[in-house]
């Protein structure tokens, strides 16, 4: 499974088999894991507690229905930076995973953070978390409804994106990126970024008036998601951080 075929078959799973992952499909997602880190300085620290059978995090009841023996830790830098980076990186990781036939879900605060020891260094924090597993086939109603909540305030296509021009008339890789940001996760469930495209120049910006460090996870997570949306449609680039870093097409 290609990195865009994951982008489009990824949904926040909210409900998990009662079953552990396989020792090879561990090894791999620690490989990930460390790649990520590798890269950014970033210190994710994956648990896997497949082996004891043992629950990796405790999950909140109503949120999700299940157990996950395997979770990511998203440790890494305080501040926007730090945040914008989680998020980016944590997208890779991702989807990762569900190249690898699992699900996931960015968990910012519905999860108790008594159940995770994460390792911290000085100027670290526990973002978030991602519990990765097996989907159930059968999800329950709760988590249907759950699901279906939050889809619900899904922003047309279009509205992530501010332009000079008209959303038909933009450049097909732009468009393309845009749709990926759209199908990405949020960590505050409000995806509350935008793509600018203005004087031939890709740039982002947060929209919400209120702003807080957890939608710079946001932020990064929408960045990684443009970019392979982008490099799908034909034109590979990176992104320089911050909020009004530019994309910059190879």
């Amino acid at each position: 499974m290609t990195e865009f075929e994951a982008l489009e078959k990824r949904i926040s799973v909210r409900a998990y088999e009662k079953r552990p992952l396989a020792p090879e499909t561990a090894a791999e997602l620690q490989a990930a894991v460390d790649e990520c880190n590798a890269a950014a300085g970033l210190h994710f620290q994956l648990i896997d507690q497949n082996a004891a059978k043992k629950p990796a995090v405790k999950l909140a009841p109503g949120m999700f229905s299940g157990e996950v023996y395997t979770c990511a830790l998203l440790v890494g830098p305080e501040g926007a930076l730090g945040g914008e980076m989680v998020g980016y990186f944590s997208e890779k990781l991702i989807l990762k995973a569900v190249a690898l036939g699992l699900g996931t879900c960015w968990v910012a605060g519905t999860f108790d953070r008594k159940s995770v020891t994460p390792e911290l260094g000085e100027g670290e924090k526990l973002w978030g978390v991602v519990p990765i597993g097996y989907a159930a086939e059968k999800v329950p109603l709760l988590q249907r409804t759950i699901r279906s909540r939050i889809r619900a305030k899904d922003r047309k296509t279009e509205d992530f994106v501010e332009s000079d021009y008209p959303y038909a008339s933009l450049p097909a890789w732009v468009r393309a990126g845009a749709e990926a940001v759209k199908a990405g996760p949020s960590a505050v469930n409000q995806q509350p970024v935008n793509i600018v495209y203005k004087g031939g120049l890709v740039t982002t910006r947060l929209w919400k008036e209120k702003k807080n460090e957890m939608m710079y996870n946001d932020l990064g997570i929408a960045k990684y998601q443009f970019q392979v949306g982008a490099e799908n449609a034909g034109v590979r680039g990176f992104w320089n951080f911050g909020e009004d870093g530019e994309f910059i097409a190879e």
